[in-house]
């Protein structure tokens, strides 16, 4: 997906910000998003142009951003560009300017950061919120050296052999147990044996660097999404009774159901429990949270410090904390913590070190803070992963709140007096 870094940035208090966006109607925003930018492409359906109608209807409010939309003298040209690099582009832009009219209000409240605010959707779109706005504001150059990560990592065989998987083109290999192993652009998928047992597992490990990502099927069928400097360890064939993987840093999995056979994701701390499901979980090392987010299905969270179990909903997400084994569980929009998966960063009211922590991972960079009260300043936003670190870098010193400096793969924050 192709869309410009922090739309909706919201960093102008060391303060956690109260915003009225609420999270769960998150995908409401993306569908009306949608019916407009296909409305002004000439591409809206009879069912679809009722769904629009009615939201128009809804409110005022609707009614305005429509309008302001529609008149727009640039937005319909702006949006055919951009659909030629990627339809879903133009309705993502769309997506944040509906976003913007829930935050009207706390607009009002910081109009001398407005300008900051608005200049990327202005240069994105042409559209106007109050009145003409300059974007004659230099354009940062901060770093040709750090770039975004890519599909590599390292398949480490049950003999101990490395396997370097973005070096190998197609590779197809038989374990002991008669395991086919295939690896087919940029998926691994593990194909089991009919009937064929043996008495001691063969295990397999694949490692995720720092700026990577890849793709696996068990043997089972559970698909598995690795994010950056992740590794897990698993048998090329499961057991008759039960399904266990070790996982350290994040993965999204997609596991089959079988009702005789649970499937365990064992982390340093709690061990995660299911039949059938599809959740997200982050469990890096040197944390001191392991973060379990449902999608759908239901999940057994436990505690091995405690022995306590907790029972996770869909769009609940458990923090579970590895200093006093306690877990807390609280309601999400999922789809905000499955996004990376889809090419995507969605950060949400979070703290600056907290991003970082995620884009130092995926874009191999270092984050460095001259004082500590610039790590807790405070973003929202929605960037393509695939993009140019020095866009996100851009928009985040546009705010006015902190400084950027660059020395080759370090990045160098300070807040702004």
């Amino acid at each position: 997906m192709i869309c410009h870094p922090f739309f909706y940035s919201t960093c102008f208090t060391n303060k956690p910000i109260t915003i009225t966006l609420k999270m769960s109607n998150f995908q409401l925003y993306n569908e009306i998003a949608t019916l407009i930018t296909k409305e002004v492409l000439d591409e809206l359906n009879d069912a679809d142009m009722q769904k629009l109608k009615n939201w128009i209807e809804e409110s005022e409010d609707n009614h305005m951003l429509y309008t302001r939309l529609r008149n727009s003298v640039n937005f319909k040209s702006r949006i055919a560009e951009y659909q030629k690099i990627d339809m879903v582009t133009g309705w993502d832009i769309v997506t944040n300017m509906i976003d913007k009219r829930r935050k009207i209000v706390f607009l009002k409240k910081i109009f001398k950061y407005a300008a900051a605010l608005l200049l990327p959707v202005l240069i994105a779109t042409g559209f106007y919120f109050s009145g003409r706005i300059s974007t004659k504001n230099e354009i940062l150059t901060y770093s040709k050296v750090i770039h975004p990560g890519s599909t590599k990592a390292v398949l480490i065989l049950n003999d101990g052999k490395r396997l370097v998987l973005d070096s190998i083109n197609d590779l197809s290999i038989n374990e002991k147990d008669g395991t086919l192993i295939e690896k087919k652009g940029a998926n691994l998928n593990y194909v089991s044996s009919i009937n064929r047992e043996i008495s001691k597992p063969i295990y397999n490990t694949i490692s995720i660097p720092r700026g990577g990502e890849y793709n696996l099927v068990l043997e089972d069928g559970t698909k598995v999404f690795l994010n950056a400097m992740s590794n897990l360890k698993y048998p090329v064939k499961f057991s008759s009774k039960t399904r266990e993987v070790e996982l350290s840093g994040e993965a999204l999995f997609e596991v089959i159901k079988d009702a005789k056979r649970p499937f365990i994701v064992k982390t340093s701390e709690i061990n995660i429990e299911v039949l059938g499901t599809i959740f997200n979980l982050n469990a890096y090392e040197n944390t001191k949270r392991v973060i379990t987010t449902l999608v759908e299905g239901s999940v057994k969270i436990n505690s091995i410090k405690t022995n306590e179990s907790r029972l996770l909903a869909p769009d609940e997400q458990a923090i579970s904390n590895l200093l006093n084994g306690q877990t807390d569980i609280k309601k999400v929009d999922a789809s905000l913590y499955t996004a990376w998966k889809s090419g995507n960063l969605t950060f949400y009211d979070s703290r600056l070190e907290d991003i970082m922590t995620t884009l130092t991972r995926w874009y191999s960079a270092n984050a460095q803070y001259k004082n500590e009260s610039v790590k807790d300043v405070r973003f929202s936003g929605n960037l393509n992963r695939y993009g140019d670190i020095n866009q996100i870098l851009d928009i985040l010193k546009s705010t006015g709140k902190i400084n950027i400096e660059i020395e080759k793969n370090t990045i160098l924050f300070s807040e702004r007096n």
